[in-house]
């Protein structure tokens, strides 16, 4: 039911995974109970009672090497952003099977290397208060793409590559915070009592146009209107056609869609809090050049990126 601060001192450093999952723990201060270990990679929780994992946290205070952090099957309900501050380094953030209501500005902002988020199957309205699960404008702001790493020439980006909102009772989500993340590949919506109109299809259709290798799961069926209802949402977005006035996400909820102004290489720099086309097209140019041309020698492609960049100024 508790965990000690102290009780994995002693412990061997290399330790690189933890699993306390099916429990009953209801609270932990995971970045003062696991500081002694410097390697921990892997930390589950899943199946207990927790509703708080947090802990002061300070330049000695964090968990610099955890990449996961599955907290499914708890009572959260909401999404732990200041506690994910003590995981800097984090890629997978699993928080299914909680009583998350809301999910709010820039939620995860202070796991900025996050590559998946899952956040189905929540059980908000089990005590009979309804509603579905209701998502910010600027929910996923702060996770748009960042140089990893850099050599003459080359940047390497990360960012995030999936999303799960499956089970939540959606009907319209609001996805427009994801229109700079073009790294995504995989958003999850199946399960939710889908509205297929302009709002939704035009919002997914702009996503697929900003991000060159997103899928939505096949699963995904819509439930309204009548005539699109069963139909899977791949099959609606192929044979649709906009006919309506309605325009999302003209305006980027995010200050800066690509986080390029703290993270680009020196061809490419961005002011203010608009995307210039110019930009997003060197971006999207880019990552169809290392997408359909990984297998030319590194030289070969950098050249490549680098001549459409200056074609584009150009133009």
């Amino acid at each position: 039911m508790s965990v000690d601060d102290n009780a994995f001192r002693g412990v061997g450093p290399e330790m690189e995974a933890v699993d306390m999952s099916h429990n009953h723990l209801v609270t932990i201060k995971l970045a003062t109970v696991f500081r002694y270990l410097t390697r921990l990679r892997v930390l589950r929780m899943r199946y207990n009672s927790l509703i708080d994992i947090g802990s002061p946290t300070t330049s000695d205070n964090i968990l610099p090497a955890v990449l996961e952090l599955d907290l499914t099957g708890n009572e959260f309900d909401h999404v732990p952003s200041k506690e994910l501050a003590s995981l800097p380094a984090l890629r997978r953030l699993i928080l299914r099977d909680n009583r998350i209501r809301y999910i709010g500005a820039s939620a995860f902002a202070s796991s900025a290397f996050l590559e998946l988020v899952d956040i189905g199957a929540n059980r908000f309205s089990s005590g009979g208060d309804g509603g579905p699960l209701t998502i910010n404008s600027q929910a996923f702001c702060g996770l748009e793409p960042r140089a990893l790493s850099r050599s003459p020439g080359v940047t390497d980006w990360t960012g995030l590559q999936q999303v799960r909102l499956d089970h939540n009772g959606l009907s319209q989500p609001d996805l427009c915070s994801l229109m700079g993340v073009w790294t995504i590949v995989d958003i999850e919506l199946s399960g939710n009592p889908l509205r297929c109109d302009c709002r939704l299809l035009g919002t997914l259709r702009r996503l697929m146009d900003t991000a060159v290798g997103l899928r939505v799961d096949h699963a995904t069926q819509c439930a309204s209107p009548d005539r699109l209802a069963g139909q899977n949402i791949s099959e609606a977005l192929r044979h649709w056609q906009p006919t309506c006035a309605v325009h999302m996400c003209d305006d980027v909820p995010c200050a800066v869609p690509l986080s390029l102004a703290s993270s680009s290489s020196s061809l490419l720099s961005i002011t203010g809090s608009a995307l210039s086309p110019c930009v997003c097209a060197v971006a999207l140019a880019c990552a169809l050049v290392r997408t359909v041309a990984w297998v030319q020698p590194r030289s070969r492609r950098v050249c490549t990126c680098r001549t459409t960049y200056l074609k584009i100024l150009r133009s």
